[in-house]
């Protein structure tokens, strides 16, 4: 599944010192943190056989491969799954600009990109999504030489269409409205590489459908009764799946497919219910995706105006800490999100109309340079919300301490 994780540093050199930002010379981040694929930075355009490196996973830590690319060439690049870990792959130029990401595209846990490149210097950024560390291949080639993953096509993910004539169990007899009504959910477990299952709305209904167990990495697909897919979801929260039909579905029979990514032997816990407009737009709050309105219900914590400084530690768990805060002029405003060797922060910055206007995971800049997270944003007069969250959050864990800096920079007179 393709997703996005690392953000840029909005940068305003007017305001900060440049020596901070020329470390930024090497795929966003310091020169020092950069390997040169399989130690002397292969040219994927002229290689005579795919090149490989061994990396060491630890959760929280970065891997940056460079490599060079001398003419416009259809790149593959690959990261195995074989010790149990679950690599994720981010493409970048020599400026530290997001091409191309993924997870799980090559199949169970390993990750895969193929793109075309123009002749330039990019990195590859490996990472673990898992909390478990371990070793994983990484092969550079082209689409012409032998691949490293069998891909996600191959895997347990691939479901074929569910038609009318599919077999397919019911989940409840009769259509699901009534099942549903007033907070009523259906529930079943399931285990296999894909199962499909048969319901029936007998007039619209949005419904949420959820599917559980990340050693199996669930994908979850609705399909119509002619075949076609009309709702489907890998990865919303971990490995795990969920769709939200903010659309309703209209009278008439449905199939939900419910494949396995990695291990189809493991149980998948699959819930469906009502679908719920605020539980909805609660779930974007506690994940940073949108940013709560001002004067709702949904938790907000008040800084109020600053003038040059101010820091505090705020515990995060799995949801997001919203922060408001403001400014009375025109400024540049330094967010930190600081762990201090243990929490990996992100953070997200909003206007008061709901626009984001930054987001940042691992700032690249400091001792913590791959935990801490920073933003600097030029703001006019005005509220904010700042969010900060951990990074890959495991449930039933602790909360961590994260210390909010906000530093607030005018331009000399």
């Amino acid at each position: 599944m393709l997703r996005t994780k690392l953000g840029l540093l909005a940068t305003a050199s007017v305001f900060l010192p440049s020596v901070a930002f020329a470390q930024l010379s090497v795929c966003g981040v310091s020169p020092a943190e950069v390997q040169p694929f399989g130690g002397f930075g292969a040219n994927v355009s002229s290689i005579s056989e795919p090149a490989q490196m061994q990396l060491q996973l630890t959760a929280g830590v970065n891997n940056y491969l460079q490599f060079e690319v001398s003419a416009p060439t259809d790149v593959r690049i690959e990261a195995t799954d074989d010790s149990g870990v679950d690599p994720v792959m981010v493409l970048l130029d020599t400026s530290g600009n997001e091409l191309a990401s993924d997870d799980d595209g090559g199949g169970g846990r390993a990750s895969r990109i193929e793109t075309s490149l123009n002749p330039g210097s990019y990195c590859a950024r490996v990472y673990n999504f898992s909390s478990n560390s371990g070793p994983t291949t990484v092969q550079l080639s082209r689409w012409d030489q032998p691949a490293l993953t069998r891909g996600a096509a191959s895997g347990g993910g691939a479901a074929e269409a569910c038609t009318a004539e599919t077999p397919a169990n019911p989940i409840a007899f009769g259509p699901v409205n009534a099942a549903v009504a007033g907070g009523g959910q259906i529930s079943f477990s399931r285990t296999g590489a894909i199962t499909y299952h048969r319901l029936t709305v007998d007039s619209p209904l949005g419904l949420t459908i959820t599917a559980n167990n990340t050693e199996a990495d669930p994908v979850l697909r609705v399909y119509d009764n002619s075949g076609e897919v009309v709702f489907e979801n890998d990865d919303y929260d971990g490995l795990n799946a969920q769709i939200d039909m903010q659309t309703p579905l209209q009278s008439g029979d449905y199939c939900i497919a419910v494949s396995a990514l990695s291990d189809g032997e493991q149980q998948i816990d699959v819930v469906v219910r009502a679908f719920d407009e605020q539980a909805f737009l609660n779930a974007r709050y506690a994940t940073g995706e949108a940013s709560p309105p001002i004067g709702g219900t949904y938790p907000i914590d008040t800084i109020g105006i600053i003038q040059t400084a101010f820091s505090g530690d705020v515990l995060v768990g799995k949801d997001a800490r919203w922060l408001m805060f403001e400014v009375t002029e025109p400024s540049l405003m330094l967010i930190q999100g600081i762990g201090n060797g243990g929490a990996d922060s992100q953070l997200y910055l909003y206007n008061d109309r709901g626009q984001q206007l930054g987001y940042n995971d691992d700032s690249g800049l400091g001792g913590n340079a791959t935990r801490d997270s920073q933003i600097a944003a030029e703001l006019y007069p005005g509220r904010y919300l700042a969010a900060v969250l951990l990074y890959n959050y495991e449930d039933g864990s602790p909360s961590q301490p994260v210390r909010v800096s906000f530093q607030r920079y005018v331009r000399a007179q």
